[in-house]
């Protein structure tokens, strides 16, 4: 059977709905299987609302919408700024919400750190067949974004393996030492940018973080712009 309802079934549905019928009684009035309504509204928002006792043609929609497909991307893996850019352009709807309603602001907590600790469960990408090569890069003279991309990872994650990785850390420090050419100026080292993720674990303000690291403000937010995998880290490290 069809995923969509004809409309002869969806309008006097909706409409019955509305005034409180179980959705039991309006389908085998209408000669419909529940199971076949159910199995519409997975992609029909206007009846799954109606089912929720929501008015679907209510001013409150499009907020309610709007909040349950924000809360849906967070679950999937998306940072909240790419959420906030995929729904809403970038603007700060999503922080609003969060601001004026507590219950969504926890709802957005409580996703993202669910979030969290199933992306923690995956394997590592960095494996060390990646990490030999990303040393001979660095050691070469390629700066770490470069290097990063080059082995088919981010930097975000070689930052990452630093801070819990002190062996790791080491060889970074030494092959950055023997590179037979410096990183460009004005860009952070990979001390300043585990001062950077320290410091913004617990203070959670990007600007302090960056400050206290001894690394440009703009930086950081270039990076963020440039690099969603890190613009995903930092989002999660201010929740």
């Amino acid at each position: 059977m069809p995923d969509k309802l004809p409309a002869r079934i969806r309008s006097p549905l909706l409409a019955r709905l509305r005034t409180g019928e179980a959705v039991q009684t309006v389908a085998e009035d209408l000669g419909v299987p529940v199971r076949e309504v159910f199995r519409a509204a997975r992609s029909d928002t206007g009846l799954a609302l109606a089912l929720a006792g929501v008015d679907p043609d209510g001013i409150e929609m499009v907020g309610i919408v709007g909040r349950a497909d924000y809360l849906r991307l967070l679950a999937l893996g998306a940072s909240p700024s790419l959420a906030s850019q995929i729904l809403f352009d970038g603007a700060g709807q999503a922080n609003t919400w969060r601001s004026e309603q507590p219950a969504f602001a926890a709802a957005c907590d409580a996703v993202a750190t669910a979030t969290v600790k199933r992306a923690e469960r995956r394997p590592s990408r960095f494996t060390p067949e990646r990490r030999r090569p990303f040393l001979e890069y660095l050691r070469a003279g390629m700066a770490t974004t470069k290097a990063a991309a080059e082995v088919g990872i981010t930097s975000a994650t070689v930052y990452q393996r630093r801070r819990r990785d002190a062996g790791f850390a080491a060889a970074m420090d030494r092959a950055t030492a023997t590179r037979s050419t410096p990183e460009p100026a004005g860009a952070a080292t990979d001390a300043q940018w585990t001062i950077f993720y320290e410091h913004l674990a617990v203070h959670g303000v990007l600007r302090q973080a960056a400050l206290a690291a001894g690394i440009r403000p703009e930086t950081v937010y270039d990076r963020r712009r440039s690099d969603t995998d890190f613009a995903q880290q930092t989002d999660h490290l201010r929740l």
